[in-house]
């Protein structure tokens, strides 16, 4: 990938900043670009669109001025999903958010689908093209970290500037177990033919399972599973909030 022709002391902060509508029109635009041209084809790629909430976190996040860090799963909490996901990019200077996002995107070199994958290698592009995952929110901050010399000890007066680029991804993409499936295989939107959208899925739920064995649980217990009359009743129904209310819609689990 080549350096941007546009970036450093030649763009404007406020050409990038996540809190303008262009910006934020852009910063979708380009993850359903890329999300709509992963190979083997996707079947069942939900077409993204912005949540204010999850930006929020990803700016609150970005602000902190955390090297490499991410966010815990408290802060990266959103009603009605849990925990989202968290990319993170940082550069010296400033660059597109294009720049950072393909960045990510690129990981898919590294990434065989179905096979034995290193997830520090190719992470970020498993979540981003995560089915499932259909709400992204994102934050940037410009940052000083301070400098230490080869013996740990601070450098007086000593700072380096970094930008931070933070996206947060709901519902959570990287499911445990089956990080090397991100998605269906198939042609696009064969798994929602008549609610398609240039390769991408319409049919999205806002709501998320927090167990992993929702399905599984109503394929044996339809009526049990989702009859929410009871303490008990209720708790199961929160916990696999999408099975239960969702329908056809697509979803995780």
């Amino acid at each position: 990938m080549t350096s941007p022709k546009l970036m450093g002391d030649h763009l404007p902060l406020r050409a990038i900043t996540p809190e303008r509508q262009r910006v934020r029109n852009k910063i979708v635009m380009y993850h359903n670009y890329f999300r709509s041209r992963v190979e083997p084809k996707a079947s069942n790629m939900l077409k993204m669109k912005w949540h204010r909430g999850a930006a929020r976190d990803a700016q609150r996040w970005a602000n902190k001025c955390e090297f490499l860090v991410h966010d815990s799963v408290e802060g990266r909490h959103v009603s009605g999903y849990g925990s989202c996901g968290q990319n993170i990019f940082i550069a010296s200077t400033k660059v597109p958010w294009l720049f950072a996002i393909e960045t990510w995107w690129l990981e898919k070199d590294a990434f065989k689908f179905g096979g034995k994958n290193n997830m520090t290698l190719v992470g970020h592009y498993t979540q981003m093209v995560w089915a499932t995952t259909h709400e992204v929110g994102c934050g940037l901050s410009k940052c000083y970290r301070i400098l230490y010399d080869k013996n740990g000890k601070e450098i007086d007066g000593r700072t380096r500037v970094f930008y931070n680029y933070i996206c947060n991804y709901c519902p959570i993409g990287n499911r445990p177990g089956r990080t090397s499936f991100p998605y269906k295989l198939g042609n696009p939107c064969s798994s929602c033919k008549k609610q398609c959208s240039k390769k991408l899925c319409l049919n999205s739920c806002d709501v998320s399972n927090v167990w992993g064995n929702c399905r599984e649980l109503n394929r044996i217990h339809p009526t049990w599973l989702c009859r929410n009359h009871t303490p008990q009743g209720k708790h199961r129904h929160r916990n696999c909030r999408a099975t239960c209310t969702c329908g056809n819609r697509i979803y995780d689990f």
